[in-house]
């Protein structure tokens, strides 16, 4: 006996041949691997279900939003254009005491309906103006914003796959969405000396998506990210981040994550997120432009 096997197992069952006992080995490793490696896929199919779960549920609410939006928007604003008048009417015969209440009023009805107007893009179901983007150019153009701004302290990082299609979009809606997530992430690095931004672009080949309600399964092969090193989204957050009026800001609509969800959805994409207390990440995941037969499924660039 050597050790706790035979010692038949040691020994070599003829010339060139490995002893038994690494061939057992192997294969227990290759097969604990394979488990693994089994319940890897499983867990992210799992995780990419309940995601999209998630994104049905939240289109739900933002089309019912919408359809209640377009309804009540008239009859919200109309008054408040009246409110708003007799306000400033009435500051041209108050006392200055009784001015900055006259101007409270005039703030706090602008305040709303710039509300009703952003709640009106959710009721917008018109067509989208599609182009081939280089995601690049809207990166680039969203850090040069951000760094004239509110992100002019904070490192920015950029990890582009130079050799990525371009992506079938329309340029300015991708402004917006980049534009939001980069100013969140700014925002919970806050006054950190050591804050940093990762933008970053990669081509998945590998990633297929069920579509809800169908059989069909779309590749999704572009990913875009934005990375930041703040202290992290709440973990009783992040299945109900993108819903509508969600914000842990102090004077935020809890709308900017909603329309940025809704914008990628109509593009055809996804939004993920995944954070931690070292750090947030968004992930975005689209189709890639291509070609002509884009613009014939699209009936044409429109």
């Amino acid at each position: 006996m050597l050790g706790p096997w035979p010692a038949s197992l040691y020994t070599r069952r003829s010339r060139g041949d490995p002893p038994l006992l690494q061939l057992v080995l192997a294969f227990a490793v290759g097969a604990a691997a394979a488990a693994f490696g089994a319940w890897l896929v499983t867990r992210r199919r799992l995780k990419r279900a309940r995601a999209a779960e998630r994104r049905a549920r939240t289109a739900e609410r933002m089309a019912a939003i919408g359809a209640m939006t377009g309804g009540l928007a008239h009859e919200i604003k109309n008054p408040l254009s009246g409110i708003r008048g007799a306000a400033q009417l009435l500051e041209t015969v108050v006392g200055d005491e009784d001015r900055a209440l006259t101007r409270l009023i005039t703030d706090e009805t602008d305040r709303i309906v710039s509300l009703v107007d952003r709640m009106e893009v959710f009721s917008d179901e018109r067509p989208i103006n599609r182009t081939p983007v280089n995601i690049h150019v809207v990166l680039d153009h969203v850090k040069a914003i951000a760094k004239n701004g509110f992100a002019s302290r904070i490192k920015i990082i950029e990890e582009y796959d130079p050799s990525l299609p371009p992506v079938y979009a329309n340029r300015d809606q991708l402004v917006q969405v980049f534009l939001n997530l980069v100013k969140n992430a700014a925002e919970a690095i806050g006054s950190s000396p050591n804050g940093e931004i990762r933008l970053s672009t990669a081509f998945r080949p590998g990633i297929r998506l069920s579509v809800p309600g169908t059989q069909d399964r779309v590749s999704l092969p572009l990913e875009f990210c934005v990375h930041d090193n703040g202290a992290g989204v709440a973990a009783d957050l992040l299945p109900i981040l993108f819903d509508p009026f969600i914000t842990t800001k102090p004077n935020g609509s809890g709308l900017g994550l909603a329309l940025v969800a809704k914008i990628v959805g109509e593009h055809g994409g996804v939004i993920e997120c995944d954070s931690s207390p070292r750090g947030t990440t968004f992930r975005i995941l689209m189709p890639a432009w291509k070609g002509e037969a884009d613009n014939d499924t699209d009936g044409g660039i429109r």
